[in-house]
């Protein structure tokens, strides 16, 4: 006795629940990620979230701070937010709902226009596909048009067997909702009509086939209509959904283009260097063909190539890290040029075995050149990637028949020319997988909420940013607001717990960026804790070199000056200095008053200050230092003005091998005239004696800045540049390890309370 076949719907429902489980499982890992519900506002889906929220509070029109994108999704998740709140659940629920109907549609497309093994493979591809199931877990249009494109497609392929006026219009909303998700869809439409005339409405009465076009054609018209006037209103003009195309389009569209990714900047320079910047888009592309009509076409040969290349092209965040960070996406299927190379062979398999599935050829081409015609990122590719996929399910298929038949020649060349695109379409290794700014996004989440706080694997991704940047440019301290304050308040945190470990962190961060004055000024709180003054003093004089307009190093020193009971001439010095960056007009009030209390007590010693300074350099010349260095002690404990006595002050301390107070002493005078060249240069000279390039660099910075041109500069200049290159290579040491949930949830207050800036 034969075994009951199992009903459709069953398999149906197995199919569904096979995808969702997989899903389900990812859902779970992501839960556990900051990337889950932290919305960064350089995202772009930042405009999606706040679209939906207004939305969801009363504006009907769900404007955000960009609303160049087509409204739809933002609707999607308005009502979603207006029923459940801002809930990432039952976003990404739904999400991976229709993510899994996509998936069972894609089984019935396949076995429809081909057979069950051919509608099988393409489940197991749509289902399996990692990358579209991370898409289905982050806030953005592309597994929204996705299952769009699958649904349009399936109902299509149905009106032709079914063609009913209630399947007609059916088609034509959901064809409307696709086209409006992203109007680059809209290429889709011309062959949609020809398919609708030739295989839909060809038979019938010339009557009743105006009839059921006007039953396609009214409906999907008449549907555009309330987001083109949203678009009107918020535009203050006509805008066919989405205002971003001749952005997205220029920004692919010239010569310099790589052929994958989104570069604004690289667009921006390119514009500069031939003078394009206030073109037309029309006008953009026809002077470009003008100037070098082959160049022009490489461009395009480049981004066809990399349409079906492996690597997933970043706009505005990098699937790479999703992957990295999961533990089950990456045994899923998650190279695209496994589906290209199949699907290239699948498209030529089916032309030459004559397969009638025009509307698959029609939806696959379109949507290849509505990325093509713009970039090619990760993101405006995987609408189109179901169709590849079934092409590639039919190659397998047939694959699978040539084994079946013992045809192993056929199977041969298959798996040679399968091997060589694969091979051909492979990532290549000089392109950026993940940019420096997709881990400086990353390290960002996790110290922006509470409950992810993790100062730890915020490190981890801010050293791989800096490490990422500093490969690209040779500029010391690009990153300086990212990993350098982590190390800022890393550094609190142990200077409050009096940890040694902070001075240790502290002068790691140093290397990041050598003109961060907020790191020297943080070096010199701990050094105070250790009684540590003279240091502490010299590294906020350094604060101050590294940023002239920063206040607060001076008033640091100021405070240190007078409750240590510094000499006059250092306190009259610093509030001198202090003066022209002080804003309060009641303390700049009080600080002139001081000034002019300090410059009358030093002008009552006048008379002294003569005989010191002449018996200073009397006994200087001599090289008596000993007797020198006691009168220049007395001169300089008065000294506001003469930065030579301190220097000199210091040179004798040199000769006495006192290395500590002569440093001391030529800050001092650094005080007194910051833009003495010629002590910055022999500070810098001697910082890079002891290996310390840092400070060396700090120092050279500031020659070069006020020294007349000269042979001496020119060799500085190499030296600022050789170790400010050899600074920026060396590899960046992990400060933060093993910190507990209570350690974060303290750093989490710190945080809270620190003028820091992150990103």
């Amino acid at each position: 006795m034969e075994q009951a076949q199992p009903r459709p719907l069953l398999v149906l429902l197995g199919l569904f629940l096979i995808a969702l489980s997989v899903r389900g499982i990812y859902f779970f890992e992501l839960s556990q990620i900051p990337l889950f519900d932290t919305v960064l506002p350089v995202y772009d889906h930042s405009n999606f979230d706040q679209g939906a929220l207004s939305f969801a509070s009363g504006d009907m029109l769900a404007r955000s701070a960009n609303n160049s994108y087509s409204p739809l999704y933002k609707y999607f998740l308005g009502i979603i937010y207006y029923l459940f709140g801002r809930n990432f659940y039952v976003v990404y629920g739904a999400q991976f709902v229709l993510g899994a109907l996509g998936a069972v549609l894609m089984f019935l497309i396949g076995k429809k226009l081909f057979d069950d093994r051919v509608g099988l493979l393409a489940f197991a591809g749509f289902s399996l596909y990692s990358i579209e199931i991370i898409y289905e877990g982050i806030i953005l249009r592309a597994a929204f048009i996705t299952f769009l494109g699958i649904l349009s497609f399936y109902l299509l392929i149905r009106l032709r067997e079914s063609p009913a006026p209630s399947m007609l219009v059916a088609c034509a909303l959901v064809l409307s909702l696709f086209f409006q998700s992203r109007p680059n869809t809209f290429l889709c439409f011309p062959f949609v009509i020809f398919y609708i005339h030739k295989y839909v409405l060809t038979e019938w009465e010339p009557r009743m086939r105006f009839k059921g076009w006007g039953m396609f054609l009214v409906p999907l018209l008449l549907s555009f209509v309330p987001l083109l006037v949203q678009c009107y209103l918020v535009h203050g003009r006509f805008v066919f959904f989405d205002s971003s195309g001749p952005t997205a389009f220029l920004s692919g569209n010239f010569l310099d283009y790589p052929g994958a990714g989104f570069d604004m900047n690289l667009l921006a320079e390119f514009q500069k260097k031939y003078q394009m910047e206030n073109l037309t888009p029309a006008s953009f592309i026809i002077q470009q063909i003008m100037m070098d009509p082959v160049g022009f076409l490489k461009v395009i040969w480049r981004k066809l190539y990399f349409y079906f290349n492996d690597l997933e092209g970043a706009s505005n965040l990098s699937i790479y890290l999703y992957l990295e960070n999961s533990n089950v996406l990456p045994f899923l299927i998650s190279h695209f040029s496994l589906f290209s190379a199949l699907g290239i062979m699948g498209v030529a398999l089916a032309v030459l075995n004559r397969e009638k599935v025009f509307l698959l050829y029609a939806f696959l081409l379109s949507l290849v050149l509505s990325v093509v015609i713009f970039h090619v990122v990760s993101r405006f590719r995987v609408p189109s990637t179901p169709f590849l996929i079934l092409f590639a399910a039919y190659a397998v298929g047939c694959a699978i028949k040539w084994w079946q038949r013992r045809e192993y020649r056929s199977l041969t060349v298959f798996a040679v020319i399968f091997l060589a695109l694969f091979y051909g379409l492979r990532a290549p290794e000089d392109f950026t997988k993940v940019r420096y700014v997709d881990y400086c996004n990353w390290s960002l989440t996790y110290l922006t909420e509470e409950k992810w706080f993790d100062v730890e694997e915020a490190e981890t991704y801010a050293i791989k940013c800096v490490e990422a940047k500093r490969e690209i440019s040779s500029d010391l301290g690009v990153t300086k607001e990212g990993l350098a304050s982590i190390y800022k308040l890393y550094g609190s945190y142990l200077i409050r717990q009096k940890d040694e470990r902070a001075g240790n962190v502290m002068q790691n961060a140093f290397s990041i960026n050598p003109f961060d004055s907020e790191l020297y000024r943080m070096y010199s709180d701990f050094l105070v804790t250790r009684n540590k003054v003279d240091s502490a003093v010299r590294y906020l004089h350094i604060s101050r070199m590294a940023n002239k307009n920063d206040a607060v190093p001076l008033k640091n020193l100021i405070q240190l000056y007078y409750k240590n009971e510094s000499d006059p001439g250092r306190q009259l010095t610093a509030l001198k200095a202090v003066l022209p960056v002080e804003r309060d007009p009641n303390i700049a009030q009080k600080v002139k008053e001081e000034i002019f209390r300090l410059e009358s007590f030093i002008l009552e010693q006048k008379d002294m200050l003569r005989i010191s300074a002449e018996k200073a350099q009397k006994f200087y010349s001599e090289e008596n230092w000993s007797a020198a260095l006691k009168e220049y002690k007395k001169l300089n404990a008065y000294n506001a003005t003469n930065e030579s006595f301190l220097i000199e002050q210091g040179k004798v301390y040199e000769f006495l091998n006192d290395k500590e107070n002569a440093l001391n002493s030529f800050y001092d005078a650094l005080l007194v005239n910051e833009e003495n060249p010629e002590l910055n240069k022999n500070l810098g000279n001697y910082y890079i004696s002891i290996g310390n390039p840092v400070l060396a660099i700090l120092h050279w910075k500031q020659y070069l800045d006020t020294s007349p041109e000269n042979d001496e500069k020119i060799s500085i200049q190499e030296k600022f540049r050789f170790h400010s290159r050899k600074l920026r290579m060396e590899s960046l040491p992990k400060q933060i390890i093993g910190l507990s949930g209570d350690q974060n949830g303290q750093l989490y207050r710190i945080y809270r309370n620190m003028n820091v800036k992150l990103g």
